[in-house]
């Protein structure tokens, strides 16, 4: 199988699609060992809005796809044209901005739908976007991993009430504590944890390179994620670990009947039990074990072969 991955080079964009095009070559490989298998990522990268609408791949020296992923709204048009030019399925891993009906598959996690269902044959619902993070079960777990956000469109930053969490879960945990924080994490949050939990290793995101997150998943025993870092939680339970939720106060909504989608899906994931809130877990201090690993671009990559049995013949 040759698959097209039509890439905005963002990092979450990527995640998505190298997930799932992963997951599919490994299917692949094992139903047609002697086919040629291999994942080609096309940049549209400063292309024009009308260059991306006619683009036909003509400045690529790669062999015919048999699949078009994508993701990212600024892909969208290069997808549809290039998979129209070489007839092959297109695939998109988002709610997208164009017509659901222009894409032979919808990729969508189910948070981005309002009731939780998929509304057409070629919707796809996910448990949050898929990521390329798997359990590493021959590595030793010995860490708690805990993974800090910041101030977003939903939530408020409060220092002071994420270390109090904090410090309450570095008093009641025996394993190695390692913390890093992300782009929106405020500067001064660094030298406040330091100072309140000293025993905890912290390394910034800015010393930390582009496998660390995924290579310390590999080693958590449990994993904390702030409430407002939604991809990170998805992350954590795709590595197989127990995950739970530091709360962080909530900006008023505008409209207070309409749930945001960040909000529907974590209010998901604790309805599901897939994840423990800090309130929660302070009652006995312990994440639930689910024993269920998160592996939507596995589930993904079944379905995709099911619906399109050409592409591997």
């Amino acid at each position: 199988m040759i698959i097209y991955i039509i890439s905005d080079e963002k990092k979450g964009h990527l995640s998505q699609t190298r997930g799932l095009a992963s997951a599919l070559l490994a299917r692949a490989m094992q139903k047609a060992p002697n086919a040629p298998h291999a994942v080609h990522e096309v940049s549209i990268v400063g292309k024009t809005w009308f260059s991306k609408l006619c683009y036909k791949g003509k400045d690529l020296d790669l062999p015919r796809p048999d699949l078009i992923l994508c993701a990212g709204h600024s892909t969208h048009l290069a997808a549809l044209s290039l998979s129209r030019h070489l007839r092959c399925p297109r695939i998109v891993c988002m709610k997208p901005s164009l017509p659901m009906g222009m894409f032979d598959l919808c990729v969508i996690p189910r948070h981005d739908m309002p009731d939780g269902k998929a509304p057409a044959s070629n919707v796809f619902l996910t448990n949050g976007a898929i990521n390329n993070i798997k359990p590493c079960p021959e590595v030793e777990k010995t860490d708690t991993l805990i993974l800090i956000g910041g101030p977003s469109k939903e939530f408020n930053w409060d220092a002071e009430h994420v270390l109090n969490q904090l410090s309450t879960i570095v008093r009641t945990c025996s394993n190695n504590i390692v913390l890093t924080t992300s782009r929106r994490t405020p500067k001064d949050f660094v030298q406040d944890v330091t100072a309140a939990c000293p025993s905890v290793r912290v390394e910034p995101v800015e010393q930390t390179g582009p496998t660390w997150v995924a290579d310390h998943l590999a080693c958590a025993r449990e994993v904390w994620v702030t409430q407002d870092s939604v991809s990170m939680v998805y992350e954590a339970l795709s590595s197989g670990a127990p995950v739970g939720v530091i709360e962080m106060p909530r900006k008023k909504a505008k409209n207070k009947e309409k749930i945001s989608r960040v909000a529907r899906g974590l209010n998901m994931l604790v309805a599901d039990g897939a994840v423990c809130t800090f309130t929660a877990w302070a009652k006995e201090h312990q994440i639930p074990q689910t024993g269920d690993v998160l592996d939507e671009a596995g589930r993904t990559a079944d379905y995709i072969l099911e619906k399109f049995p050409q592409l591997v013949p």
